[in-house]
């Protein structure tokens, strides 16, 4: 009688492992359309596609979800422990990544765990993509150890006897199951750098073909298709005048969320400038296509906002339409040119062209030739706020 228990609580632990509990044998996919692939935001979906009675989920024939709650949007913020005990940083997800969520009370997950293990094994490979596991319980009503982690006692244990070894969020209570809207385990969710979900699949053991190497095509595909769109974006902004430098027409606060959605499609890098022999921190913003900062953004740290926004790169165009190492004083209105004065210590030399506009405002600099007949656009600078004379 013992072993009869035992033998049917190991099958209620490899049991269904979609949110509603259906019937269906675990590694196999018998719906010739079924929800075996990568998909994206835009996928469309094949007639076959179906809900059930009181759902919005759209699933083939074994309940495989073809299409992600997520998908365009960004991720949850994620917390906890992983399996070696470590505290998870949720900082550490700057990368492309992949997230795979399972759990070993899942028949399919195991069906897909040599699959996972070459998957991360490929990912090893590529240092613009992260790999991230989740194992998560099927609900809030089974977070027992022994309904999670059944005879195998720990996600640690289970790798040790498996010999595989990747980094391990575990989902104690189904929280960060219900926040990733997780209807099938497993499922892999590709995340951008920004944090937002671009792609979604369900077992990559029931694919035809060679799943793994296919899902990372697809990863690749989106990743390519990221990058040109971004740089679409990027190329025709790049700007600076009177009325603002890109998104910052204002004072805004100098921090990383405000500065990287004033500076949309452009890196945000934390960098120090030194004046006077004291150093402090600068944003340079920079294009994927250079290593040059397009803008360095610095800070009021009295107000703890931005103080100015200056650029150097030649390809950023001013309130006329100039650049810097091309357009000479000469080029400036007369009217324009009545606003210039000598630079002071730092500046000295140098002739400065100040333009005001409302609160703010805008500063070409000026370096002469050497014979003093003209003289070379060298920087431009926006002041958000010009209650404090700019250096």
């Amino acid at each position: 009688m013992k072993r009869a228990t035992l033998a049917a609580a190991g099958l209620v632990l490899l049991s269904a492992c979609e949110s509603v509990p259906h019937p269906h044998e675990h590694g196999i996919s018998t719906d010739p359309h079924g929800a075996t692939s990568f998909t994206t935001a835009d996928a469309p979906l094949p007639k076959s596609a179906k809900t059930r009675k009181g759902e919005a989920i759209v699933r083939d024939a074994d309940g495989r979800p073809y299409t992600h709650a997520l998908l365009g949007e960004a991720l949850p913020p994620l917390s906890g422990e992983m399996a070696d005990g470590s505290t998870f940083d949720p900082a550490s997800l700057t990368n492309w990544t992949i997230i795979h969520v399972w759990g070993l009370w899942c028949g399919d997950s195991m069906a897909d765990a040599p699959y996972t293990a070459a998957l991360v094994t490929a990912i090893e490979q590529d240092p613009d993509l992260d790999f991230l596991s989740i194992h998560t319980p099927f609900n809030t009503d089974r977070t027992a150890p022994e309904d999670m982690f059944g005879k195998h006692g720990s996600v640690a244990a289970y790798f040790e006897s498996k010999g595989y070894s990747f980094p391990t969020l575990i989902d104690e209570d189904a929280s960060l199951r219900q926040a990733l809207q997780i209807n099938w385990t497993p499922s892999y969710l590709l995340v951008d750098p920004d944090g937002i979900v671009r792609g979604y699949r369900t077992d990559l053991s029931v694919a035809k073909g060679e799943p793994v190497k296919e899902f990372l095509k697809d990863v690749a595909r989106v990743k390519a298709e990221r990058k040109n769109t971004k740089a679409e974006q990027t190329s025709p902004v790049a700007s600076i005048g009177p009325d603002g430098a890109m998104g910052v027409t204002g004072a805004i606060p100098f921090n990383t969320t405000s500065i990287r959605a004033a500076f949309s499609g452009y890196e945000i890098v934390p960098d120090k400038m030194t004046s006077e022999g004291q150093a402090y921190p600068v944003f340079n913003i920079v294009a994927e296509t250079d290593t040059r900062p397009v803008y360095v953004v610095e800070s009021d740290w009295s107000l703890g906002q931005v103080y100015r926004v200056s650029t150097t790169h030649p390809d950023v165009a001013g309130p006329n339409g100039e650049h810097v190492g091309t357009y000479r004083l000469s080029d400036l209105p007369e009217s324009d040119r009545a606003g210039c004065v000598e630079g002071e210590d730092t500046s000295a030399g140098l002739l400065m062209c100040n333009e005001m506009k409302a609160n703010a405002q805008f500063q070409r600099v000026f370096d002469p030739l050497e014979d003093d007949s003209d003289a070379v656009l060298v920087r431009m600078t926006y002041y958000p706020s010009a209650s404090k004379s700019p250096d």
